[in-house]
């Protein structure tokens, strides 16, 4: 992002002493350089993450609505940072031809359906995973490469912007959380990237074709998007994947 000045300091994984800083023009928060990170991720799925199984199955319904209402012609799909494929195999349950792609994480649930390298998609997906990246522009120009649309999830730092102690999204026991943007800072990335953006509360999508916000907030929002995956489904691939892993 912009200049970034000394913020605040925290314990991280209940040992290391480190440095958060904040940038003056967006108000990006990012922690010192993370010589940590080895022994954050020595567990894929961190041990505070109680709440992955209720976040998989929200994401599941918000995407089937968004990618029906305002991708309806949209055929492949790549979830990047997708842990052990929980989300793709939920996706694909749904007729959804998704595929995987994590570098810290073994695919338990989605095997067979890898992303192999210079693929394109219609849509990438990554939720949960702008909150883990150490250089977030080079890091998402590799998604952007991937597909004209990405959907991404990450909680936005609330204004003004807390101390560590005082929001619970820094995760400093986990310490893979390091980097915390505002909807200033993902305007920014919009803009370096040539996307458009249309976001609500921490889901977030950048399109190459500008997208209307009104259809974005019924599509991630709970009530709506049920009643939109009732209206429209597609034929599960729970089935064709069984044949396809069986031949």
């Amino acid at each position: 992002m912009g200049h970034s000045e000394f913020f605040d300091k925290s314990e991280v994984l209940g040992k290391y002493a480190v440095k958060y800083f904040r940038c003056a023009a967006c108000g990006f928060v990012q922690t010192e350089e993370p010589y940590w990170l080895e022994e954050a991720y020595s567990s894929a799925i961190g041990r505070i993450d109680t709440g992955i199984l209720y976040r998989n199955l929200r994401n599941r319904q918000f995407t089937c609505a968004l990618l029906n209402l305002l991708f309806p012609r949209a055929q492949s799909f790549l979830d990047f940072g997708a842990g052990h494929g929980i989300f793709v195999r939920l996706m694909r349950d749904r007729g959804f031809n998704f595929h995987w792609s994590d570098r810290h994480a073994s695919n338990d649930y989605a095997i067979g359906f890898e992303h192999t390298e210079d693929q394109i998609y219609d849509c990438v997906t990554s939720f949960e995973v702008l909150e883990h990246l150490v250089e977030p522009m080079r890091e998402l120009s590799v998604l952007m490469k991937c597909a004209p649309n990405v959907l991404v999830s990450t909680e936005l730092v609330p204004t003004p912007t807390p101390k560590i102690a005082e929001w619970w999204y820094y995760a400093t026991a986990g310490g893979q959380h390091i980097s915390f943007y505002t909807i200033e800072s993902l305007r920014v990335i919009a803009r370096h990237f040539r996307r458009n953006l249309v976001s609500n509360g921490s889901y977030h999508l950048f399109s190459e074709k500008p997208q209307s916000p009104l259809l974005f907030r019924l599509a991630t929002s709970n009530r709506s998007s049920q009643i939109l995956n009732a209206i429209r489904r597609r034929p599960s691939l729970i089935e064709p994947d069984f044949r396809l892993m069986s031949g």
